[in-house]
C-alpha cells in the first residue's frame, strides 16, 4: 500500500523500538516547525544508529506492515543497493496518509528551491505547512505568482519565488545548486538527515540534487558509481568529490560538492556542520577517490 508523508520531515528509523529521541520528535511535529533536538540528542542519532535516512513532505512510501505506532516502509525514491525498490526502514505511522486520488507521477512537478518555504492552504494565509528544500509536489496549474499543487493535506499554493518547475531546473543548475549549498553554511550535521533541519554528507548532496531533478542514490557508497567520471584535474564547480578510507583505496565514507580552486562544501561529520574545506594538505586530499559529474 502506497502512502504519503504529511509532515515537513520524518525520520526513517532503523528499528521500531521506542527511544527518548523518537518520543520527543513525535510530540514536536506540527505544521509550523521542524523537529528541534539538542546537540546531545542529535549525536545520539549517530552513536546509537537510530536512523538511516529522512523523508520530506509529499514523499511516497510503500507500506508493508503496521506494528504498533510504526509503519514498515520502503522509500521509493531513495535508491539503496540491498533493496531494488528503495530504502527500507520504519516510519512513525501517524506521519503517513493515503496518497491523494488526484496525485499522479505523470503530472508536472515543482521543487522547493529555498532552504525553507510555506505551502498555503487558504487565502487568509493562516493555514500552512512549513517545508524543506527538496520537497517535490505534483502541479495542477500555475498563476503569475503561485503554483497550485497536490499535497497530503489537499490543494495547496506555493509562491513561485520559493520553487521551480522541475522540467526547467537544468538551466544554470550547478550555479544555483552551489548558491543553495552555501546558504546552509554552519548548519549542524545530523546523521541520516536530508532536510533543512540538518544533513549528513550524502543527505546534503541527495537533497540538493533532487531539487534539480537529479535523483541520486541515498548513500555515498552508491552515489560514487553514478554520473560521469572525471579526474580531479578536470573537476568543475558542481561536481561531486568522493573520499575513501585507506588513502582512497578502501570503502567510500564521504562526499562533498566541488566549488573550484581546490575547495568543496560539505556536511562534514557528526558533531560538526556544513563547511567549506580546501583539500590541499588535508586527509581529504589523500582520500579523494572519485569525481562525478551530473550537469
Amino acid at each position: 500500500m502506497k502512502k504519503m508523508v504529511n509532515v515537513a520531515t520524518t525520520f526513517l528509523w532503523s528499528k521500531n523500538k521506542e527511544h527518548p529521541v523518537q518520543e520527543k520528535i513525535k510530540k514536536q511535529q506540527t505544521k509550523r516547525q521542524f523537529y528541534t533536538l539538542s546537540d546531545e540528542e542529535v549525536l545520539s542519532l549517530y552513536k546509537d544508529r537510530l536512523v538511516d535516512s529522512e523523508l520530506l513532505y509529499g514523499d511516497i512510501v510503500e507500506v508493508s506492515e503496521i506494528v504498533g505506532e510504526y509503519a514498515k516502509v520502503t522509500v521509493l525514491k531513495q535508491a539503496f543497493k540491498n533493496e531494488p525498490k528503495g530504502y527500507p526502514g520504519w516510519v512513525i505511522a501517524k506521519d503517513l496518509v493515503p496518497v491523494p486520488q488526484e496525485w499522479s507521477e505523470d503530472l508536472e512537478q515543482i521543487a522547493i528551491n529555498q532552504p525553507t518555504a510555506k505551502i498555503l492552504f487558504t487565502e487568509d494565509k493562516q493555514s500552512f505547512q512549513f517545508v524543506s528544500i527538496g520537497t517535490t509536489l505534483s502541479l495542477l496549474e500555475e498563476t503569475p505568482s503561485q503554483y497550485k499543487v497536490i499535497t497530503p493535506d489537499g490543494i495547496g499554493f506555493v509562491a513561485k519565488e520559493d520553487a521551480h518547475l522541475i522540467e526547467n531546473s537544468s538551466i544554470n543548475a550547478a550555479e544555483q545548486l552551489i548558491s543553495l549549498a552555501k546558504s546552509f553554511l554552519d548548519l549542524r550535521y545530523v546523521w541520516a538527515g536530508t532536510s533543512a533541519a540538518g544533513f549528513d554528507c550524502s543527505g546534503f548532496v541527495y537533497t540538493l540534487f533532487r531539487t534539480f531533478n537529479v535523483w541520486l542514490s541515498r548513500d555515498a557508497q552508491e552515489q560514487v558509481f553514478e554520473g560521469e567520471a572525471h579526474s580531479y584535474e578536470e573537476a568543475i564547480p558542481g561536481d561531486l568529490l568522493f573520499f575513501a578510507y585507506q588513502e582512497g583505496n578502501g570503502e567510500v565514507h564521504h562526499v562533498g560538492i566541488y566549488l573550484g580552486e581546490d575547495q568543496m562544501i560539505h556536511s562534514q561529520t557528526p558533531g560538526s556542520k556544513v563547511i567549506i574545506t580546501k583539500l590541499e594538505g588535508t586527509n581529504y586530499q589523500k582520500e579523494l577517490c572519485a569525481v562525478r559529474r551530473f550537469f
